[in-house]
């Protein structure tokens, strides 16, 4: 009787930890500006496909590579509702040097201004890069900090993968 109890305990003690993690892998929701301007909010975009969300500032010794790898996917695959949001969290000091910085790259997508560093908090981000992939139910699916060369490969199964799902349910 007893080994039943402490089997329906650890059972039980299993489910709640369980239901109490189902969202953690939840996207949290933000509003940010453009550097022209306009307002991007994440839910409104992931719902029309998946999203590569990179946290980068113009000081960050890896972010070029890195950012020029994502140009290529943005480029590759944004007909099919893919895209790339590129959170900079440059401060004061920096801010005015993410539009040359950008510019100076020839990056095309979305890139949003977290002055504040209130999305990098909310994203627990503290070295950069530090990217994200999110589904277009709102879910991180993949997560990775910094970069090497050959890291981009793993960016791109998640999003193949993802693109994949997308065209055989809609």
């Amino acid at each position: 009787m007893r080994s039943v109890m402490v089997f329906l305990l650890i059972g039980l003690v299993f489910a709640v930890v369980h239901v109490a993690g189902a969202d953690s892998n939840a996207a949290p929701d933000f509003t940010l500006d453009t550097l022209d301007g306009k307002t991007v909010k994440l839910s409104e975009v992931y719902k029309d496909g998946p999203v590569l969300l990179t946290f980068w500032s113009t000081w960050c010794k890896n972010c070029p590579e890195e950012m020029k790898h994502f140009q290529r996917f943005y480029d590759r695959y944004k007909e099919q509702g893919f895209t790339v949001l590129a959170v900079s969290i440059d401060g004061t000091k920096t801010i005015s040097k993410v539009k040359p910085w950008i510019t100076g790259r020839r990056l095309n997508y979305p890139v949003l201004l977290d002055r504040k560093g209130d999305v990098k908090r909310l994203y627990h981000v503290k070295p950069v890069p530090h990217s994200f992939v999110i589904n277009t139910k709102g879910e991180i699916v993949y997560s990775h900090v910094g970069y090497r060369a050959g890291d981009e490969t793993a960016y791109e199964k998640e999003i193949k993968k993802l693109l994949k799902q997308s065209a055989e349910q809609g």
